[in-house]
């Protein structure tokens, strides 16, 4: 008979069962336990980020950057290479390697912007719009196929949780020193 523990262990804490499925990850996970939590967001980002790319690879070729770039171009064009790192909070020279190559494969194309010469407008091609409309569904399944695994309940309890940590990640940027390459500061001086 299992002895019961003075006090009552969380997921991920040492129960090889609730680890049960998780092959490599698992040492990883249970580093610093419940204390590192935002290391745990962290390496399931990361597992979805890896999901991602081969699923895009299978299906278009595209990197997970590629297709983050096609998919807001696809959704409001035109878009400058600042607005959309400010949508993603990704560097900009990510977004701007990641449209370099989707214009030169013809998804999308650059404008020069009468607004402001040295920010030229990105938009999405009609064959990038067909790109994106025939990966859209498959990203969709991928999405509900992890939300279909949590009760509604678990879902609202999780949404809520990321938010008061996104709320306190953004308090914590915001009141630190300018810094040229948050996404959020450069979009204030505009």
């Amino acid at each position: 008979m299992k002895e019961p523990s003075a006090a009552p262990r969380g997921a991920g804490e040492g129960d090889p069962d609730e680890l049960n499925g998780l092959g490599a990850v698992a040492a990883a996970w249970r580093v610093g336990g419940r204390d590192y939590l935002p290391y745990r967001i962290t390496l399931l980002a990361k597992l979805l980020d890896r999901c991602t790319t081969r699923l895009l690879s299978e299906s278009s070729g595209l990197s997970v950057a590629e297709w983050r770039v096609l998919a807001q171009l696809a959704r409001a064009s035109p878009q400058s290479v600042r607005r959309l790192a400010e949508q993603a909070w990704v560097d900009r020279a990510e977004v701007s390697r990641a449209a370099a190559s989707l214009e030169r494969r013809g998804y999308l194309e650059r404008r020069e912007n009468a607004r402001d010469r040295r920010s030229p407008l990105l938009y999405c091609t009609p064959k990038g719009a067909q790109l994106f409309h025939r990966i859209a569904p498959s990203r969709q399944q991928f999405h509900k196929s992890l939300t279909d695994l949590l009760t509604p309940a678990q879902i609202a309890e999780l949404e809520a949780a990321m938010v008061v940590l996104a709320r306190q990640c953004v308090d914590e940027l915001e009141g630190a020193a300018p810094d040229e390459t948050s996404p959020r500061r450069a979009g204030r001086r505009r």
